[in-house]
């Protein structure tokens, strides 16, 4: 017997059979019997964008479940017709069966020819039924209001959006929901993913981005009283048979049929919303950090839902420069069947929405990363927070310039973690005060306001982090021709620190060249043009955020003169104070075996994006080995879907399947624990861990993999070897770094460790094993231990007998058990003390953090110069290792054990292990320190304590990048 043909293989042939339905007949002309326009009339209803979204529902819902535009006689569709075929059980429509009904404005446009823009106050509603269209047939109107499951629902308010429509969703018995609450996606609104199919509608003879340019397939055709018919695409019989996924009677065609149905729509109903957490105090993280007044849930500072962050393209005039990441999400989320799935890999056999697998889509997998979640990092907001306290405490005297300077700092650090917030501020004139802020980040609007406007609009950009409209609209800072400066020395003096350099507010820039880019829809869903750009694929864009130079506030200049870091400050208030590179990760690349910038032609060559942007996605664990990912990159309606009226050209609709180009926006570096708060915390953090646009419920647990996937191939390698000598046992740990730059770069707080255990295995079979010595053991809650479980004093900075600070040096060999092999940078302020805090960091007094290979002292060209090369040199007792001067990247440290008596060599193991930790101790003593009453410290503190770390990848608060064994040689 021959195999069933494949029905998702049937769709061309369906569009095919499809298209020859359209004749002659569908010109857009009245019939001859045609009513008089005139006699219906309009809605009646408010203007959405000048009320809140939860007041216009109310008037919406029940305006559609009243059916009062039956009672208006508005005209509609023929009949109820479908949206796309249905072959053998699957529904392969734009949406379920529907019958149209039209406000008398639209009726008026339509009979004009489409001419124009349609009025404000025009109504499109669509009756939403379970498909096919047959299975209504002859059904009275009582039988098709029992049967109607929901509607989708357009209003025209050229006011509220680029595309001028508010859209909505609601089902049969919807009621008004404050999402905000359960953060659920909205069901209404401006700017929703509605947009990613209607901007492949055309109106005649106007610009793509044209006001004229509308977004409605509707047409005469499918209207009672007017020539042609509608489009009619194949049905079979299958509707008739009861399956799993389709109900056997009309009865039950509600939740499970409108789910087995609804083509190619998320489900509104079921986005998914937090998850409130459960606490539970951990007694030995409140024990180490004793001191701190913990609080209860009720008392905890929660960030703005996720469900504030909505900015849509305004209409054309208004000034605008960004808009937030859920209107990009709507053509570059993942997509399931009937169309896809695109950037999307199933794990099983289920394709449908809520599928399990990896969503590779650029929305799926950023909005995960730091980049995504930059906005809402805890651990920022604590540290800014911290910073400022700091500053209050510094200028104690003088409370004026302590408020100043922390208005600045704010600005400062949100330029990059609030980025989209804070340039859209700066880029507006009539704003009040010349900083923007956390107030402002923190601004949502109020329930009675409309969504997205005023200093809620500011908010909701800054809580979308590195969001998308920051890097893709990113541009390199021309340099003036009488600059005789380097290029190289030219951008780091004008364009770091997140001193972003953008190109107009209607380009987006991509790595595709222009004639390959598909262009029509964004230009008319945003009045944007997408244009490439080889700036997107440098690491020089990285390096804006990347390279972070700040003031000394405890080091006015006087004694340290001014140099090139201060002509590199832009807030003249900074520019008095000495300064250092607090973070250095591009010119660390720079003075690195992989650069291109100097070495254009270097074989080894690999930019961030090389590394952090994979082209390819494999997991052993899942059985997923593709070293490149074929898939379109938009999920917009186009030539493969089913026919539809007023479509643009094939040509400006084609979204070409790319073998080979596209890479992931997975941004994994070795944060897990940020990642974890989010997950345990959602409630709190004012995130929807469920994937609207696929269904996923995996997000999170998919990021999970990618940060592991870096911690354990792109990181690190560990390699350890051992021998009896005489009485003791010496092993050595060779440590290399694969990283593009140090391990760890970034904040200058990140540490790993070499932890060493001598094991004696058990002398009989089920027998427990048992450390006879070791070195860089942690506690449960991550605190380096000596061999009787004590903290060490360095963890916290100690003092000795004669009141200096201790901390653990660069060490080549280590004999005892309280000394651990830190790779660290740790700062010292202007009275020699060390310090976590961006502003008072002086001093270097060790830097071992691995380089990467390539290094060498002199860097890459004499265009890498001074204060910038200098912050890519080792510093303290590592400048002076072999190892560190060799460009390999390597360290190695030996270490001398005399075994204990008792313990039998011959069954002695050595084990090594790397491990990373985002948030050491010292650290978070110093947070919880320095502003134990803030609401952003004591939002951490309750997140922390309350985390459950036990099971998870960074249990006992550190994460293994690398691990190895050896059996010790004999003399």
């Amino acid at each position: 017997m021959p195999p069933s043909p494949n029905p998702h293989r049937l769709i061309l042939w369906l569009l095919l059979a499809a298209a020859l339905q359209a004749t002659a007949g569908c010109v857009e002309r009245p019939a001859a019997n045609a009513e008089k326009t005139a006699a219906p009339a309009a809605a009646g209803l408010p203007t959405p964008s000048e009320i809140s979204v939860a007041a216009f529902e109310a008037e919406l819902f029940a305006f559609v479940k009243d059916r009062r535009y039956v009672e208006l006689d508005w005209k509609r569709d023929k009949r109820v017709r479908d949206t796309g075929p249905y072959i053998r059980g699957v529904y392969y429509g734009t949406h379920p069966a529907v019958r149209v009904f039209y406000s008398p404005e639209v009726i008026a446009w339509l009979e004009g020819g489409r001419e124009g823009a349609i009025p404000d106050g025009a109504v499109i509603i669509k009756e939403q039924y379970p498909p096919p269209a047959a299975r209504h047939a002859g059904k009275s109107e009582e039988e098709l209001r029992d049967s109607l499951e929901s509607w989708t629902i357009m209003v025209k308010d050229s006011k509220g959006s680029h595309d001028g429509w508010f859209w909505s969703n609601p089902g049969a018995e919807q009621e008004v929901v404050d999402n905000h609450q359960d953060f659920s996606h909205p069901i209404s609104g401006f700017g929703l993913y509605c947009v990613r199919c209607h901007a492949s509608t055309q109106s005649p003879g106007v610009a793509a981005a044209s006001p004229e340019n509308e977004f409605t397939f509707s047409s005469l055709r499918n209207i009672a009283g007017y020539d042609g018919e509608p489009i009619v695409f194949r049905v079979d019989e299958s509707w008739r048979r009861p399956t799993e996924s389709a109900p056997s009677s009309e009865g039950e065609s509600g939740k499970q049929m409108a789910e087995s149905t609804s083509g190619s729509h998320p489900s509104c109903t079921r986005s998914g919303g937090m998850t409130p957490c459960v606490p539970g105090v951990n007694p030995d993280f409140v024990a180490f950090y004793d001191g701190y007044q913990s609080i209860d849930r009720a008392e905890v500072q929660d960030l703005p839902p996720t469900t504030h962050d909505w900015v849509a393209k305004q209409e054309a005039g208004e000034p605008q420069q960004f808009v937030t990441s859920k209107q990009c999400m709507s053509c570059h989320a993942g997509l399931m069947e009937p169309y896809g799935p695109t950037m999307f890999v199933p794990t099983g056999d289920d394709h449908a929405y809520g599928a399990t697998g990896r969503n590779i889509s650029p929305q799926g997998e950023w909005q995960w990363t730091p980049m995504g979640l930059a906005g809402r990092d805890p651990v920022f907001l604590a540290q800014l927070e911290s910073e400022k306290a700091m500053l209050a405490s510094e200028f104690g005297k003088d409370p004026d310039q302590a408020s100043r300077l922390s208005c600045l700092l704010e600005d400062t650090c949100l330029k990059c973690h609030g980025a989209m917030g804070r340039h859209e501020f700066h880029a507006c004139g009539d704003r009040q005060g010349d900083t923007f802020g956390l107030e402002l980040c923190e601004a949502t609007h109020d329930p009675n306001s409309p969504i997205g406007e005023g200093d809620a609009r500011l908010g909701a950009l800054a809580r979308d982090g590195i969001s998308c409209m920051v890097c893709h609209r990113m541009q390199e800072r021309p340099q003036p021709e009488d600059d005789d400066r380097p290029y190289l020395q030219y951008f780091l003096e004008t364009s770091v620190t997140g001193n972003l350099y953008l190109g107009p507010p209607d380009e987006l820039y991509g790595p595709f060249k222009d004639n390959e880019i598909t262009a029509y829809p964004m230009q008319h869903a945003l009045g944007i043009t997408p244009k490439h750009s080889g700036f997107l694929q440098t690491s020089r864009m990285c390096g804006v955020c990347h390279t972070v130079t700040l003031p000394a506030v405890d080091a006015p200049l006087g004694g340290h003169a001014a140099d090139e870091l201060n002509a590199s400050q832009v807030v003249k208030e900074f520019a008095s104070f000495h300064h250092h590179v607090e973070q250095a990760t591009y010119l660390e690349w720079l003075n690195s075996g992989y650069e291109n910038e100097f070495n254009t032609a270097n074989p080894d060559a690999q930019t961030c994006q090389d590394c952090h942007m994979s082209r390819g996605l494999h997991d052993e664990e899942q059985g997923i080995a593709m070293d490149s990912l074929p898939t379109r990159m938009a999920i917009i309606q186009d030539v493969t879907y089913p026919d539809a009226e007023n479509l643009a050209s094939h040509k400006d609709i084609d979204v070409r399947v790319r073998e080979e180009g596209y890479a992931r926006h997975n941004f994994s570096g070795l944060n897990l624990f940020l990642l974890e708060l989010f997950e345990q915390f959602d409630d709190v953090l004012g995130v929807r861990t469920q994937d609207y646009m696929t269904g996923s419920k995996l997000e999170i647990e998919n990021a999970r993999r990618n940060f592991l996937n870096t911690a354990r191939n792109k990181t690190a390698e560990l390699e350890v070897a051992s021998r009896r000598d005489g009485d003791d046992l010496v092993a050595t740990v060779t440590v290399r770094n694969k990283a593009g730059h140090r391990f760890p770069s970034g904040v200058g707080f990140r540490r790993a460790f070499v932890e060493l255990t001598v094991v004696e295995l058990p002398a009989e079979q089920g027998g427990e094993e048992r450390v006879v010595w070791g070195s860089g053991r942690t506690n449960s809650v991550g605190v380096l231990v000596d061999g009787r479980g004590r903290p060490l004093p360095t963890e916290l900075f100690d003092e000795d007998l004669l009141d200096k600070q201790r901390h653990q040096p660069h060490h080549t060999e280590i004999t005892q058990e309280d000394q651990a092999q830190i790779y660290e940078s740790l700062l010292c302020n202007a009275e020699g003390r060390f310090t976590t805090s961006f502003l008072r960091g002086c001093e270097t007094i060790k830097d071992n953090r691995l380089l990467p290979k390539g290094w060498t002292p002199l860097g890459p060209s004499p265009d890498l110069t001074g204060r910038y090369l200098e912050a890519t040199h080792p510093k303290g007792d590592a400048a002076q290792d072999p190892l560190y001067r060799d460009g390999s990247g390597a360290d190695k440290v030996t270490y001398r054990v005399r075994l204990p008596e008792g313990v039998d060599a011959e069954r002695v193991e050595v084990r090594a292990a790397l491990y990373y930790q985002a948030m050491p101790p010292y650290f978070l003593k110093n947070l919880f320190d320095r502003s134990p009453d803030g609401p952003a410290t004591q939002r951490l503190h309750f997140l922390l304590s309350n985390a459950k770390l036990a099971g998870t990848p960074i249990e006992n608060w550190k994460l293994l990048i690398a691990n190895a064994v050896s059996k010790p040689a004999g003399e």
